[in-house]
């Protein structure tokens, strides 16, 4: 009775003290366990997203490199088609150690690009089945031109061929890939350095000298169109 008429005289803010003070303590104890868990979570959403992000900014690999691509593209379309030209000349003039010779090893150079086709994945050009059909054509109009003519023919093709090859060198290493990629270089070297002299073809002129036909005699001008026209079918089958 006492103690009840003693709590009744203190003021009111003293008899709800102890409560106010539960109620401060229970909001840090709720911080204090949600913490832990929140930095637990932020950490394995960074966990999570790190290495996703790394790996969507990695760069492609060097083997896939659009020069390297093009490169093997053209090069299997122009063996493929120098193969064609000595079949068809084969076709009308019948089986020529020569000529036979020109043809296994444009064909060997052509199964090593279709070899590395698939590393830096190359698909082979859309203009191959036509090229391949118009060298044939070619080379069989050539076996039944005069013999002047017919070596023009395979000496203007070569001498595009050589170009390709010195100009795709050139660009390996403007483009730092001459030793990234030193399967494709040694490919490309191999074509070039392949020997390609016709007996009894004339020089082959530039590009340039088809500006003045006239001053050409007709197996030169006919090596300088074939070397032009091989060329631009190259460069054209390349990128389709």
């Amino acid at each position: 009775m006492l103690a009840a008429q003693a709590l009744a005289r203190l003021p009111a803010a003293a008899q709800f003290a102890p409560a106010l003070a539960l109620l401060q303590l229970r909001p840090a104890a709720s911080q204090a366990v949600a913490g832990p868990n929140r930095d637990l979570s932020s950490s394995s959403a960074a966990a999570a997203a790190g290495p996703a992000s790394g790996a969507a900014a990695a760069p492609p690999p060097q083997s896939h490199h659009p020069l390297l691509r093009q490169i093997v593209r053209s090069d299997l379309v122009a063996e493929e088609a120098a193969a064609a030209l000595y079949r068809g000349q084969q076709q009308v003039l019948g089986r020529r150690p020569d000529l036979a010779a020109f043809q296994e090893r444009e064909e060997a150079h052509a199964a090593e690009m279709r070899r590395l086709a698939p590393a830096h994945r190359v698909r082979p050009s859309l203009l191959s089945p036509a090229l391949r059909a118009g060298f044939w054509a070619l080379g069989a109009a050539a076996a039944v031109a005069p013999r002047p003519l017919a070596a023009a023919v395979a000496a203007g093709m070569q001498d595009a061929l050589t170009d390709v090859c010195n100009e795709q060198l050139r660009q390996l290493r403007e483009a730092g890939l001459a030793d990234t990629a030193p399967e494709v270089r040694q490919a490309v070297r191999g074509m070039r350095d392949e020997p390609r002299a016709v007996e009894g073809a004339p020089p082959v002129p530039d590009v340039l000298a088809l500006q003045r036909l006239q001053e050409l005699s007709p197996p030169e001008a006919l090596a300088a169109v074939v070397k032009f026209g091989t060329r631009t079918a190259i460069d054209l089958a390349a990128k389709v």
